[in-house]
């Protein structure tokens, strides 16, 4: 596609706050027209010009002896970014018996009081209040703080390091320092850990050598003293190494045991959350601690820096990031036990004036204040063709009719898009289609008839609009033979092992992946193996009678263990959840440790249901899948892994739709309706020189591999030959004439090659469809069935039209609009109409022109 032409109304600057390009109600018609990229750059010298200064943090309060603060000098320039100007600031203290400037932007407390700290550069000043108190009162030692900080600033403790699963050399810490007690004992005591028990491999061997402390492992291996595969991680007479050495001396401490209430670290807070770097800029960040005390205190030098995309930005040990190249990147924060995210931008050449964007709801306020911010200019909004096309694939899966095309084309009416909208989520095609769309979420599968019950549940919530918390909390707790219970016996109609249950509900309802703390403590995320199998315990009483049909669920109240060998069946065993690393039974607990009192413990599935339907992290999860179905990919991108290190592109959005979908009732369709009501979705894919190389900002929509089977739902309706599905089961039979593959109840029922080769999933796990062209995919668009015989049977759309007698053009256009829902370019018109009359077979010319169009991408994606 070309990229579009269109005039723009700049803005006075970027200088102006997001609020002051809210787009009014005449801004919000639906119509093709939009701002574009005549927007203009700044020069060298237009950059170079200070217009003002800011010192950041304002204000602080400073506690205790020897408290410190870094501060970061900004200065707002011309072009709209603000860069940071702390390294040539001459800096000055009102008072320097409170407190002194030790450093570049860094300043310590003396006494208690008051004192302004004063920067300025270039004729520009600013200012920040400095509070001291408790100034002769030293921090109370704690072994989580003080000793494990070292090991998480340090990468000690990092997953690729003594923090992965087994460790390193022998020796395990927890990842991020997350479980202190533990690595307490490792460093005290002493031996290897094993992930199937709790009693150390032997020897112990204490990491600290209390006689001489100075040949304590501890400070030997870091300094590289002696052999250490993580190298040096500091030397023999910096502050670590004392700060360690000294612990060791004074007979290695916890330090909290003696507190009543010790002083932790709730979590931390980085300046600035989110700032745009030109190809030269660097930027100290500023890390907060907020303690449990209602204090703060400043940790930037006590935190690890990890850039996700180094290639765009790099960031120091110290926390200095530096512009590499044009492009975006999330940088993680670590401190003990706390993680965090920001992210940075780099631009190339900022936009000084920058076009007004008209908004349609919240979600355009998210994503182009951003795009504003990160100096990227959203594409045009959608022709109407091109809208049309895209709501029908995504609402209903299904290609609009040409008749459909030509009327919403010649349409004036404002609202049509709102109302093509509705029309659409209240239509037999959207009820169709979702039914399809959660079938292949919760695993409708299998080949026996018994199992269109499960569908059948499927269809009805769908079809009534059910809360999706309340679908969640029916299948988490299903019992009975009816409906959602099938999701626990569908494997040939045995039960499904506990812990495939806890793995496979977390990740569909909370987007989290908890399969590697099954065995040990995750690796690269903060799961424990105690809270898997303290939700693996709700599952633990679920038993399957087996009596007659396959799999009445119910919760033995009782907890008793059912042998089916006893019985006479040899295939079942049912047992308790047991920690594999313990040998103990797992007790049923919530993730934040809350035990069910015994008057709430008859059900436990129900309980859990409720637990998971009313966490954040259910609403969150199901935004963001929704959401990457709109757009083919989620704010956090598999959309179902959140993780530490796969922080959301819009973290802020992600919170906003989340609690719109809570307060609407966990109504899917009011949650699709806000999404494809926004302009955002609505944006044309022609980009334009600023969004181009843009791929997660959402500037432009992007193309979508169509899944299997609307693909072969749109081919037969391009074709007018409805495809055959013959069944393999005796029980099922051929499907009826006329079926789409959406509609099948049990499409692995139903024999397809073309379903297999374009990846149709056999929903033994939750499904994750690339859409990635492959070689077998390309030999069967020029030998299979599909493509070779549909558009010449008789009685399709060819032989209808053939038999009519129209012209070469009405027959082109005819198609053009069942496959791609527009009309030809003249271009593209006249040179196939000379292409036709080249042919000495008309029929083979325009089949031929058919199989062209159905195998372009334009139609094999949703764009």
């Amino acid at each position: 596609y070309s990229a579009p032409q269109a005039s723009v109304e700049p803005e006075k600057s970027l200088a102006n706050p997001p609020s002051a390009i809210q787009a009014t109600s005449k801004e919000k018609s639906s119509s093709v027209g939009t701002p574009e990229t005549k927007a203009s750059v700044t020069s060298g010298e237009e950059a170079a010009h200070l217009l003002s200064l800011r010192l950041v943090p304002e204000e602080v309060k400073l506690w205790g002896a020897k408290a410190s603060q870094h501060f970061v000098v900004l200065g707002k320039y011309a072009d709209g970014l603000e860069r940071d100007v702390t390294s040539p600031s001459q800096f000055s203290i009102s008072d320097p018996r409170v407190a002194r400037v030790e450093a570049v932007g860094r300043v310590m407390a003396l006494a208690e009081g008051k004192a302004v700290l004063k920067a300025e550069l270039a004729g520009h000043a600013a200012k920040a209040t400095v509070r001291t108190a408790e100034t002769r009162q030293e921090r109370a030692f704690s072994f989580a703080r003080d000793i494990e900080g070292i090991f998480a600033r340090r990468g000690c403790n990092s997953s690729g390091c003594h923090g992965g699963v087994k460790g390193m050399g022998g020796f395990k810490l927890s990842l991020d320092g997350l479980l202190p007690r533990e690595d307490y004992r490792w460093i005290v005591e002493g031996g290897t850990y094993q992930v199937r028990s709790i009693e150390p491999l032997g020897p112990k061997n204490p990491r600290v050598n209390l006689k001489t402390p100075e040949q304590s492992l501890l400070l030997l291996k870091p300094t590289f003293t002696v052999p250490h595969g993580g190298g040096e991680r500091f030397k023999s007479d910096s502050v670590d190494y004392r700060r360690i050495l000294n612990w060791v001396k004074q007979g290695t401490p916890y330090g909290e045991d003696k507190e009543k209430n010790p002083i932790r670290v709730e979590r931390i807070e980085v300046f600035p959350r989110e700032t745009v770097l030109n190809l030269k800029g660097k930027h100290q960040l500023l890390v907060t601690a907020h303690l449990s005390n209602g204090r703060r205190e400043d940790i930037t030098d006590q935190v690890r820096y990890e850039s996700l995309n180094p290639e765009a930005v790099k960031v120091s040990s110290e926390g200095l990031l530096e512009a590499a190249r044009p492009g975006e990147a999330a940088i993680m924060i670590r401190s003990v036990g706390q993680v965090t995210d920001i992210r940075i931008g780099v631009v190339d050449k900022p936009i000084l004036s920058y076009p007004k964007v008209a908004r349609h709801n919240f979600i355009d306020e998210h994503i182009f204040g951003k795009l504003q911010r990160f100096h990227i200019i959203p594409s045009e909004l959608s022709k109407d063709e091109e809208f049309l096309r895209r709501v029908c694939l995504d609402i209903t899966g299904t290609l609009p009719p040409p008749d459909r095309v030509k009327e919403f084309a010649a349409s004036r009416d404002p609202q049509k898009r709102e109302k093509l909208i509705d029309i659409l989520l209240n239509s037999p095609e959207y009820s169709e289609y979702w039914t399809f769309y959660f079938s292949d979420l919760f695993r409708v599968k299998g080949s026996g008839g018994w199992l269109g019950l499960y569908w059948e549940w499927v269809r009805q919530s769908i079809a009534q609009n059910k809360p999706y918390d309340q679908m969640a909390r029916e299948s988490i707790a299903a019992e009975g033979f009816d409906g959602p219970s099938r999701i626990y016996l569908i494997d040939d109609g045995k039960p499904v092992p506990l812990e495939r249950q806890v793995s496979e509900k977390f990740r569909l309802f909370m987007g989290r992946r908890m399969d590697c703390a099954q065995c040990h403590d995750h690796p690269y995320d903060h799961w424990t193996q105690d809270q898997f199998w303290g939700i693996a315990a709700f599952f633990s009483r679920s038993t399957n009678t087996e009596w007659g049909m396959p799999g009445v669920l119910f919760d033995d109240v009782n907890g008793t263990e059912v042998d089916y060998a006893a019985m006479g069946n040899t295939s079942l065993k049912f047992v308790k959840a047991i920690q594999p690393r313990t040998r103990q039974e797992a007790v049923p607990r919530f993730l934040n440790g809350w035990v069910l009192p015994d008057a709430a413990n008859k059900n436990l599935r129900l309980e859990l249901a409720r637990w998971m339907t009313s966490h954040p992290y259910f609403a969150e999860a199901t935004v963001n899948r929704i959401w990457g179905h709109f757009f083919g990919r989620g704010f956090v991108n598999p959309v179902d892994d959140f993780r530490l290190g796969n922080p959301p592109t819009h973290p802020e959005l992600l919170q906003a739709l989340s609690r719109d979908f809570q307060e609407h009732g966990y109504d899917l369709k009011h949650l699709i309706r806000r999404i494809v009501g926004s302009r955002t979705y609505q944006l044309s894919n022609r980009s334009n020189a600023t969004n181009r190389d843009d791929l997660i900002n959402y500037s432009h929509a992007l193309p979508r591999p169509l899944e299997a089977e609307v693909l072969l739902d749109a081919i037969s309706q391009v074709a007018g030959v409805p495809e055959v599905f013959a069944g393999k089961d005796p029980l099922t039979g051929a499907a009826p004439p006329g079926t789409r593959a959406i509609q099948l109840k049990l499409p692995l029922s139903y024999p397809s090659r073309f379903l297999d080769v374009y990846g149709m999933p056999m929903r033994d796990s939750i499904p994750e469809r690339d859409g990635k062209a492959s070689l077998t995919q390309a030999l069967h668009m020029l030998v299979g069935s599909t493509y070779t015989r549909k558009f010449s049977q008789e009685g399709g759309r060819l032989d209808r039209l053939l038999k009519r007698g129209p012209s070469d053009r009405e027959i082109i256009e005819e198609f053009y609009l069942a496959a791609l829902a527009r009309f030809p370019t003249e271009e593209e018109r006249v040179g196939l109409e000379e292409l036709i009359r080249q042919q000495s077979s008309r029929r083979q010319a325009i089949e031929d022109l058919v199989w062209a169009l159905i195998s372009s991408r334009e139609f094999v994606e949703n764009h």
